[in-house]
């Protein structure tokens, strides 16, 4: 087995379902990860779908793949390749770090076995929460999916687990892997934009009041819920405007409820916006507005928080990990109290403002370099964890 200590360079596989140019949390995370690595001198080489027209890097290593029938956006990679083998030879990987279960977690995991390496797994997300992707029944496929990912963890060496309440939640399940709790970190020097530049983009009245949501427009998100809360607000105050930015599978379907409401007004789709540009975003909003049920961490609002905007999160546990209720958001659980923590915000700017520097500074326990230390001492685990797997199956 290869052996690592504190202290050694480390060259690490990462095999991930989703990479550039797709956005997406999962993205991101790695993105941090890898570069924070590279930084201390670590090797990082992804594992990946193919996109078109995707820029090369010898340290991404892509898979041919084909676009997934219900999200034509999102690639699914074949997962195999004759080269694999004589690959991760040449590359002398020490550690194998899966991001997903499924199509590249399954051959990250078999490359793990098959030339005895550590396997780490990052549970990024609540898989049988997405099961309406798949087609099948909801409940059959969440069920399968539930299975699925139990005997998943099992074969893993450490689970990386990104709040509290997510740990918990693979200990019930039956999972008897180690698992550590490692948050995905964020840079916060780099969340300084043009605090005019979304209301020039969309030609916003500047006495505007701007409410924001960043990601994806899927069903999981919730969305629905935002817009549903605007009906109440914007009775109170009418000058305000939801901006959602972000595309996915929802949004025609967003767009038609919009318009069918009388919403248009007063909610704007921006579609995808250059990652470059979302600082831009962040910098030109009030508050941060966030419904979904099935996040694991919330990395948008992380990113909020870093750029100074209170935030106003419908109660879930995750959620509850990231925002401190009264000193820098308000957790809602119900939607009139959701309009009412908003409403109370904007007509009170002082407060407003003084709640986004306290997210600021509570934001900082998110650093990428705490991240990446932390996922490093999780490594240097998964290599004793695993030693002491082969020690007891030697007796």
């Amino acid at each position: 087995m290869v052996q690592s200590q504190r202290g050694e360079h480390l060259k690490i596989g990462f095999f991930t379902d989703s990479y550039t140019p797709y956005i997406s949390g999962v993205v991101r995370s790695i993105e941090i990860l890898t570069e924070e690595f590279d930084q201390m001198g670590h090797n990082s080489f992804i594992f990946a779908p193919a996109y078109h027209k995707v820029s090369s890097n010898p340290h991404v290593y892509r898979f041919v793949s084909i676009p997934a029938p219900t999200q034509k956006e999102f690639a699914l990679p074949l997962p195999f390749s004759p080269r694999l083998r004589r690959t991760v030879q040449t590359l002398g990987l020490d550690l194998i770090h899966v991001h997903t279960p499924f199509l590249m977690g399954s051959l990250g995991a078999l490359t793990a076995r098959r030339f005895n390496l550590p396997l780490v797994f990052t549970h990024h997300t609540l898989y049988h929460q997405y099961a309406h992707y798949l087609p099948l029944g909801k409940t059959m496929a969440s069920d399968i999916i539930r299975q699925w990912d139990k005997n998943f963890c099992n074969r893993c060496d450490l689970i990386i687990a990104p709040s509290q309440f997510v740990s918990e939640l693979i200990r019930r399940s039956g999972v008897h892997t180690p698992v550590h709790v490692v948050p995905t970190g964020l840079p916060h020097d780099s969340y300084a934009g043009d605090r005019q530049w979304l209301k020039e983009k969309f030609a916003l009245n500047p006495k505007n009041k701007i409410l924001l949501y960043v990601g994806r427009l899927g069903k999981e998100k919730n969305i629905i819920f935002l817009m549903e809360a605007m009906q109440k607000i914007i009775k109170k105050q009418e000058d305000t405007r939801l901006i959602l930015v972000g595309t996915g599978p929802e949004e025609a379907s967003l767009k038609q409820f919009s318009y069918q409401k009388n919403l248009q007004q007063n909610i704007i789709f921006t579609g995808r916006v250059d990652p470059h540009e979302l600082k831009n975003c962040y910098a030109g909003a009030d508050i941060f507005l966030f419904a979904s049920q099935t996040e694991t961490q919330g990395m948008v609002v992380g990113e909020a928080k870093h750029s100074g905007l209170p935030v106003v999160a419908l109660y879930s546990p995750c959620m509850a990990e990231m925002i401190f209720q009264g000193k820098d958001g308000f957790l809602a659980h119900t939607i009139d109290d959701f309009a009412q923590y908003v409403l109370y915000l904007l007509g009170n700017e002082r407060l407003s403002f003084s709640m986004g520097q306290r997210g600021r500074l509570n934001a900082l326990r998110f650093s990428t370099k705490i991240f990446a230390s932390k996922m490093l001492n999780a490594y240097y685990n998964a290599f004793q964890s695993k030693l002491v797997k082969e020690n007891s199956h030697a007796l």
